[in-house]
């Protein structure tokens, strides 16, 4: 029935008429999929500029302000990142209340009509990028604020008993935080619910959360704990001498794999025929973790995995399959029980436009925050007073194709030739930009008693240092 649908010969026309009807909805997320995955190849200067020529419609301005800010934290403008994403918090936070007219336009046409609203685990990235971009500004007291929300909203989340948002990485950086502000009880408690997060996701604890645990639980006297970790790790606590500086890395690596859409034809026994409907997937993942290695003197220090976006990815979508599936079923009854009806009224041309309408308009949501990393990793090291070049090498892009010249470019780029000559910052926001310096040019100059924070994303190439303590 389908192939006869498309070759109607009025069908093409009134697809694409429904096509532009729905805002492009469906094409939209592809586009930014698109431009997620060149993100690997491409720098984020690039990426953003086309990403800001994309018309998109209000309902997916979470997901385009979330993008918006990962790249400019990216590219070290951390300060238009903030204000990025705390409007995208703005946001979210108002379409908590949900949306009636929304859900029913979700139910009848599909999932795309719904505003995008971060999963719960987004959420806590969204808090973690804010608190490393106040960070990198040396602004820690609003770093602080950031994870005291986070953990508000972590609370929030488990009283719904859906998924609780608590991530690692997210309960690592507060950790830090507190650290750096003397309140060392308040790190041993988020230092632990991060290991705790890890250990129930089958990840093991990296070296740098290890001696966070170690040096915390000995601090303060809590002999059983030590104990247990000492066993653990087969280690004990080491505690940075005067005469030493600490360096803290946190390496983002990789991009994230974006959803895709499948069919599947299941049977309705209302109907009593089978009806197809369309579902978001995640892809085989076929990425490897691939930590950052330092040089030390001669020695190699590797930076461990605090988090796997590319697992949580995962974890979010089966969180929701229930809720999808059961609305995506209820759509297709609901849509063949309109042509039913029409059917019985003997209004062939109605029943026409209204098969056509139920093939072209459903579509999966596969929106997500498609350009975080894959993996966050972390490493500490403490180092006498001098300097030191860390990294030997830059990172050698990952050669893929990209999309620079595909239809959906052409599609949703009003200016082709402004996307390739805009870095995407204008003269204003340039000066803003922090900038970084390639990991092979990298030099860090440490003195006793200091803690510096270096962030690392693969994808930009650039090392982002910041003195946190003198």
């Amino acid at each position: 029935m389908i192939e006869t649908l498309y070759k109607h010969p009025f069908s093409r026309v009134l697809a694409l008429l429904l096509c532009l009807f729905l805002e492009g909805c469906a094409f939209s997320s592809m586009r930014l999929n698109d431009l997620a995955a060149d993100l690997e190849a491409v720098p984020p200067e690039k990426i953003l500029a086309k990403l800001k020529a994309v018309d998109y419609s209000d309902r997916d301005r979470v997901q385009y302000l979330l993008d918006y800010g990962v790249l400019k934290s990216l590219m070290g403008d951390f300060t238009g990142s903030i204000e990025d994403l705390q409007k995208a918090k703005q946001i979210i936070q108002q379409l908590e209340a949900i949306s009636i007219s929304e859900n029913l336009g979700a139910v009848a046409v599909n999932d795309t009509l719904k505003s995008y609203v971060a999963t719960p685990s987004e959420q806590m990235l969204l808090y973690e990028l804010l608190a490393i971009n106040y960070l990198m500004l040396g602004q820690v007291d609003a770093a602080r604020v950031e994870v005291l929300q986070a953990q508000v909203k972590t609370r929030q989340f488990a009283e719904t008993n859906e998924v609780n948002g608590r991530i690692a990485s997210m309960e690592y950086l507060a950790g830090f935080i507190y650290e750096l502000l003397g309140e060392v009880d308040n790190a041993m408690i988020s230092y632990r619910n991060a290991a705790n997060s890890l250990e129930s996701k089958g990840m093991s604890t990296p070296v740098a959360l290890q001696d966070s645990l170690l040096r915390c639980s000995r601090w303060l006297g809590l002999h059983t704990e030590y104990k247990k970790y000492t066993s653990r790790f087969n280690r004990t606590a080491s505690f940075p001498s005067k005469n030493q500086g600490e360096v803290t890395v946190i390496y983002w690596d990789g991009v994230v794999t974006a959803k895709k859409q499948r069919f599947l034809t299941v049977y309705v026994p209302q109907l009593e025929h089978n009806v197809t409907i369309a579902l978001p997937y995640y892809p085989d993942n076929n990425k490897r973790v691939n930590p950052l290695r330092l040089s030390v003197n001669g020695d190699s220090y590797y930076t461990g995995a605090i988090e796997s976006v590319e697992k949580m990815a995962r974890e979010d979508l089966d969180a929701q399959s229930t809720v999808i599936y059961t609305t995506a079923l209820a759509r297709m009854v609901a849509k063949h029980m309109t042509i039913k009806a029409s059917q019985n009224q003997n209004n062939d041309n109605l029943t026409m436009l209204l098969n056509i309408a139920s093939i072209f308009s459903e579509a999966a949501d596969v929106r997500s925050w498609n350009m975080l990393p894959a993996s966050i990793q972390a490493a500490t090291i403490q180092l006498a007073p001098g300097r030191y070049q860390l990294f030997s090498n830059q990172f050698t892009p990952i050669s893929q194709h990209t999309n620079a010249n595909s239809l959906l470019d052409w599609f949703f780029t009003t200016d082709d030739k402004n996307v390739v000559e805009n870095s995407g910052a204008t003269e204003h926001e340039t000066t803003m930009i922090k900038q970084g310096v390639r990991p092979d040019q990298f030099t860090l100059d440490i003195k006793a008693g200091q803690k510096v924070l270096l962030f690392v994303p693969r994808v930009s190439n650039r090392v982002y240092s910041t003195y946190l303590h003198n």
